[in-house]
């Protein structure tokens, strides 16, 4: 970060406590160096989104980041925190870096969705997922690529996810890791029924179509966006789904490898 930081939105996920109780000082912090701290809705006006929370915080708020070009820095007061770049017991003194400008920002690939009976294209950083509600049956999809039918997926769903989004639900379904830098996208099978059926990476500038072809969908099956936003499918329903022209700027300290925090939050090396 080069520019001076004048400005910060705040953004504290209510079910986190540690975050809540942090508020007052932080705020009180901000005015003591005379940055302003604005409401969310004058996010535009910010010069970064503070969030306090996890990487669920992140989430919840990444699509009005992203379309409004404000960074964000996440505070990480919950457990994993694969996005979040600070730790909260060592919040003031990275912050301290943050505002002498030795962070740097990744920018993130996101996805554009469009769906049935929804007026305009959503975003999503992680992932959107197709997934039948029931336990008791499988759902079948359909997917092309680029007009080009790519398989009939048999079983829970799939999950189509960005770099960012793979090590989320995607990685607990056997997909694969990818770093965040590669225009990518991972349509990953959730409990396919044949043992064929494999994760596919493809490039990100190219249109998953994903097509419902279940005709005994009762309100079973759901479009879910990154977790935060549900959408009720029916059979024959179209969901197109391409890398979206924003991207989410995210904030981290440049001595902290992507590899290294893959090697902490997955414990790879530990018995």
């Amino acid at each position: 970060m080069k520019k001076s930081l004048k400005s910060v939105a705040v953004h504290f996920n209510p079910e986190k406590p540690r975050a809540l109780a942090e508020r007052p000082r932080l705020e009180a912090w901000f005015s003591r160096r005379k940055i302003r701290v604005l409401p969310l809705s004058r996010l535009a006006n910010a010069d970064v989104l503070l969030t306090l929370g996890g990487d669920g915080t992140i989430l919840a708020i990444a699509s009005q980041a992203a379309q409004r070009n404000v960074p964000v820095l996440g505070v990480n007061t919950g457990r994993l925190g694969f996005m979040t770049s600070i730790e909260l017991p060592h919040l003031y003194k990275q912050l301290t870096r943050v505002v002498a400008g030795h962070w740097v920002m990744s920018s993130r690939l996101m996805l554009e969705i469009v769906a049935p009976r929804v007026a305009t294209p959503m975003l999503a950083l992680n992932d959107a997922v197709i997934r039948i509600g029931s336990t008791t049956r499988v759902t079948t999809i359909l997917a092309s690529i680029q007009g080009h039918e790519l398989g009939r997926f048999i079983g829970d769903g799939v999950i189509v996810a960005t770099p960012t989004g793979s090590t989320a639900y995607s990685l607990a379904a056997q997909g694969p890791v990818i770093h965040p830098d590669v225009n990518a996208l991972v349509l990953t099978p959730i409990c396919a029924h044949s043992f064929s059926q494999r994760p596919v990476v493809f490039p990100s500038d190219q249109t998953l179509e994903l097509s419902l072809a279940d005709q005994r969908v009762r309100n079973e099956v759901q479009l879910c966006l990154d977790g935060q936003r549900v959408f009720l499918l029916q059979s024959g329903d179209r969901v197109r789904l391409r890398r979206a022209p924003q991207k989410l700027k995210l904030i981290h300290d440049p001595s902290v490898s992507y590899f290294g925090i893959l090697r902490e939050k997955l414990s790879w090396g530990e018995r």
